[in-house]
């Protein structure tokens, strides 16, 4: 690839941090609110202009994993910021029926089934209130560029200190700095720039691959959809195509689902004939295609398939995944017990310091990132996350060396479920 020499030249500071958190999915919101909440001056960056990531701006809108699918299933491994979160939908008649088979527990008791379908707008309406009134900076229209890096020299490759990042947006480009910065991008994109060890799963590793939603309104009372919410149901559409890092690659995914959804929407058309009756009409596509999974960093653990499916327990547990297994098996593979914990250890990257991982691309094996992947476990980790940078941030502490106690006896006292 031909290179360019781009100039050296001064970019302004936009703003000093105690944290700042990359991404505005459900992984960086709750990061966002767990932290603006615990004291910290928290900055959330944003590339939308709205929050939620894939649940919104993908529109996967079913959030499952508050609790096992499946008996055994007694134990709500959920709570916290997410269960707060469904809670508030619920108020604003912002749910809908979930397509899965599961259990179903009383919401106005405070008890969350397995999952629930949400209206992508008071979702994002909810979140956003949410965030802002945790007194977290927002800068939506933002985009991660680069890392700034004090880099030492220790025996075994040394370790890099992890100082702010460079954004880029309307105002050009610009420097944050922060005490700790909690990578929620969903593809490790900080981690990586920072120089933080990763991997890749690819078609030998029984990746899972993407697809593109999109929505169908004018449904009246037909019979169609799985996760339906007034007179909409999102659907499945064109997919199995590889989004993975690079732009081009994304870019063509996107082209080639994007073509396809037009005739996609005539076929469902054709087997659905009560939708013609109705008025059925394609009524929305996101600005997204459904990234399922690219990087997985490398942490001071990397959870295992027998973790997940043995039920394993870690002192250091700041979160807990009770998913099935998706697909690498070949089936859905629930887990024959009321989940799984998610040690500290999998958010701390190797090498680098003042940095946090929270999302999707934890520290783990394929068979076990098939289960906490959704999204509810996936707000679990994030709000872990989030708390632990604040905490980290106030005592002047590497998160790295954060007392793990500490982290979860806060997280306890803002209700998340450890089973401690």
């Amino acid at each position: 690839m031909k290179k360019y020499l781009e100039p050296a030249k001064e970019i302004d500071v936009f703003g000093e941090y105690d944290v700042i958190v990359v991404g505005g999915g459900t992984a960086g919101l709750s990061a966002a609110i767990a932290s603006g909440r615990n004291g910290a001056k928290t900055l959330l960056i944003e590339q939308f202009a709205y929050l939620g990531g894939t649940a919104t701006a993908s529109l996967m809108i079913n959030i499952n994993g508050f609790r096992n699918q499946v008996e055994p299933d007694g134990v709500q491994t959920v709570k916290g910021i997410g269960q707060e979160i469904i809670l508030e939908l619920h108020k604003l008649n912002g749910l809908g029926k979930s397509p899965y088979q599961q259990k179903e527990y009383d919401i106005e008791k405070g008890e969350l089934s397995y999952s629930y379908c949400v209206d992508p707008e008071k979702f994002k309406y909810v979140t956003l209130k949410l965030v802002h009134e945790a007194g977290v900076d927002i800068l939506f229209h933002t985009y991660f560029s680069d890392v700034i890096m004090e880099i030492h020299p220790l025996p075994k490759g040394g370790r890099r200190d992890l100082k702010g990042i460079i954004v880029e947006n309307k105002s050009g480009r610009g420097a944050l700095f922060a005490k700790v910065v909690v990578d929620a991008s969903g593809d490790g994109d900080v981690a990586a720039r920072a120089g933080a060890p990763f991997w890749q799963a690819g078609p030998d590793d029984k990746a899972l691959k993407d697809n593109i939603m999109y929505k169908i309104s004018g449904i009246g009372e037909a019979k169609f959809g799985s996760c339906r919410y007034g007179d909409s149901s999102v659907v499945w559409g064109p997919g199995g195509v590889w989004g993975r890092n690079d732009a081009w690659e994304i870019s063509r995914a996107e082209v080639k689902t994007r073509l396809q959804i037009f005739e996609h929407f005539q076929e469902i058309l054709e087997k659905n004939p009560q939708l013609k009756e109705t008025g059925a009409y394609l009524a929305e596509t996101p600005p997204l295609i459904g990234i399922r999974q690219t990087r997985f960093i490398e942490g001071e653990y990397k959870l295992t398939a027998d973790d997940a499916i043995t039920g394993r327990r870690f002192d250091d547990v700041v979160a807990i995944s009770s998913c099935a297994i998706i697909s690498y098996y070949g089936y859905r593979r629930y887990l024959e017990h009321e989940g799984y914990d998610i040690p500290y250890r999998c958010l701390v990257p190797k090498v680098v310091d003042n940095l946090l991982i929270a999302g999707r691309c934890i520290s783990s094996e394929q068979q076990p990132y098939e289960s906490h992947r959704a999204m509810a476990p996936i707000m679990a980790i994030g709000e872990a996350a989030g708390t632990a940078a604040a905490l980290s941030a106030k005592e002047n502490v590497k998160p790295r060396f954060l007392d793990v106690s500490r982290l979860q006896k806060a997280l306890i006292e803002q209700g998340v479920e450890l089973r401690r």
